[in-house]
């Protein structure tokens, strides 16, 4: 899209960002007349290196530098619409994003809290590498899409909260916990105005002044529940210094056993993207703060332990691990099973050894994401799928061998059980 003609910036936010940026702002305000950038990222734990190829080739896919599971893809593309979206193969994600959850420096054995969470694209990059993720978003709406977005990633050791940042902090359990915590704190927004026309709207200097108060709270509370010696990644997508290096700084004055390991920032104009910006801190510690820190974290030492102990202090849980399938009686003592549609996508097909039907053809795939029930037979002539174990009852729905949900096979005819609320169109 042409937003040199469409889009008219603020006159205060340009007067502010060419006091910033003095000799690189003509450079800068030339980017508004550029498109704006779009990526993806692949789910590490489920992607297999011959997709990651076969997708490059297919769509001309360019490496994001600061992310190395990242891509760029043209405009022209839609990979939202592929079955390998549906099937957690990758998230799309705005390559600017990429970054703060690779500066975080986040390992397999860390518990980690993304405290601003929604819509989860930093959230599915850090549950890839870590022990535990607790993923917080205080807007309940915002929050089920997060929560969605967890389950289509097959991840299982992920926490969805929704709960305010001091909500949380006041939560004994949960003090000095944390071995990262990533807050990509709410903003003004600029590096969104390039591809949302809202964002242009709703910008005034009251609302930076309103988010620079809000960040600092978050801050604060992020800071009681980082442990000693762990690292807070703070984030934005605004360009102003008063939300960015500012309130880092202002922050670091407060809080003397706090230091700067990184700071980092991604412009429109000289980094391919929509601009970014991220501070990574970490909290001193001593030996006897060490100890306590350990002594605690074995008490929670996975997600259904943080679980319990977040609905203890009632804070809305919507989700822990792999979500069950639901067991009934029926009137013969005779019990049933249907599994859920997040134990389907946390599978795998090399290590199931359940019903499996792999659909191989994309029209067939996308007969079943539309939540059509068919003859499965009708297609085995044309060899458009496999079936495994294929006795009547529950198969695991495969796209080239990446789960997508359930469906019961009854008498040769597949009875669709993909959720009603994320079929397709058409």
């Amino acid at each position: 899209m042409d937003y040199s003609e469409k889009m008219i910036l603020p006159a205060e936010y340009l007067s502010r960002m060419k006091e910033l940026l003095d000799d690189e702002f003509e450079a800068f305000e030339e980017s508004y007349n550029l498109d704006a950038v779009k990526g993806l990222r692949f789910n590490t734990k489920k992607v297999r290196p011959e997709t990651v190829d076969k997708l490059i080739n297919a769509w001309k896919l360019e490496p994001v530098p600061w992310c190395p599971y990242g891509y760029y893809y043209s405009g022209d593309l839609r990979p939202g619409l592929s079955p390998y979206h549906d099937a957690g193969v990758y998230y799309i994600q705005e390559p600017s994003a990429m970054i703060t959850a690779e500066l975080a420096d986040i390992s397999e054995n860390d518990i980690v809290l993304d405290l601003c969470a929604a819509p989860g694209g930093k959230s599915t990059q850090a549950a890839a590498c870590c022990k535990i993720l607790v993923s917080n978003e205080p807007i309940a709406s915002r929050a089920r899409i997060l929560s969605s977005n967890i389950e289509r990633m097959g991840f299982s050791n992920c926490i969805v909260t929704s709960a305010y940042p001091d909500e949380l902090a006041t939560v004994k359990a949960l003090q000095s916990f944390f071995d990262r915590i990533i807050v990509d704190a709410p903003c003004s927004g600029e590096g969104m105005m390039r591809k949302d026309e809202t964002a242009v709207r709703e910008w005034s200097e009251a609302n930076v002044a309103l988010c620079i108060e809000r960040q600092a709270e978050i801050l604060e509370q992020a800071a009681v529940m980082l442990k000693p010696g762990g690292k807070l990644a703070y984030s934005t997508c605004t360009f102003e210094k008063g939300e960015n290096e500012d309130q880092i700084e202002n922050f670091l004055k407060k809080h003397d056993d706090f230091k700067l390991i990184k700071e980092h920032r991604l412009w429109p104009h000289k980094d391919k993207g929509e601009g970014h910006f991220c501070a990574v801190l970490m909290k001193d510690c001593d030996v006897s703060e060490s100890e306590t820190y350990f002594n605690k974290k074995n008490k929670l030492s996975d997600a259904e332990d943080i679980a319990k102990v977040l609905k203890k202090a009632r804070l809305h849980v919507l989700r822990y691990g792999i979500e069950e399938g639901e067991k009934k009686t029926d009137k013969k003592g005779k019990t049933y099973y249907t599994p859920s549609h997040a134990e389907a996508l946390a599978k795998c097909y090399e290590t199931d050894d359940g019903g499996k039907l792999d659909f191989i053809s994309d029209e067939l795939c996308e007969r079943y994401l539309k939540g059509e029930s068919f003859k499965v037979s009708d297609y085995a002539e044309n060899q458009d799928y496999t079936l495994t174990n294929s006795k009547d009852g529950w198969v695991t729905v495969y796209y080239d061998r990446y789960p997508l949900g359930n469906a019961k096979i009854v008498n040769g005819v597949l009875k669709n059980h993909y959720p009603k609320g994320l079929r397709k169109l058409g």
